[in-house]
């Protein structure tokens, strides 16, 4: 399964690509050596989408919305048009790895995108 992972920071919004994502938690030691160098990371995920903000007040708005674990409209209009087209929860052919429960639950609600966090992620 193609998992994504949403990493916000100040600059914008990114979403990473791993292909062939191990959901029970397998990869995990992979995972974890793999982050303490970039070369080891850059195999293991691909930069997918990259949106930078482009004023300091959207900057702000932003990161005051993930803070407060609430999805902006800069967030779901970046989602919508970066990831792959979901009819149904059901259906979706892939996960978006997020660390926060209450942002994943609030992203499901007004994309119907579903969220995955666990310790991989």
């Amino acid at each position: 399964m193609q998992l994504f992972i949403l990493f916000e920071t100040a600059s914008g919004y990114a979403l990473f690509e791993k292909e062939d994502f191990d959901e029970v938690g397998g990869q995990l030691q992979s995972v974890q050596k793999a982050i303490d160098s970039v070369e080891r990371f850059t195999k293991q995920v691909t930069l997918a989408a990259y949106q930078p903000f482009t004023t300091a007040e959207e900057a702000l708005e932003n990161i005051q919305a993930i803070a407060e674990t609430k999805v902006s409209k800069t967030l779901k209009e970046f989602l919508l048009a970066n990831l792959p087209a979901v009819k149904s929860a059901k259906k979706q052919k892939f996960q978006l790895g997020l660390s926060d429960v209450k942002l994943g639950l609030d992203i499901t609600s007004e994309t119907g995108i579903t969220a995955s966090y666990n310790e991989t992620i």
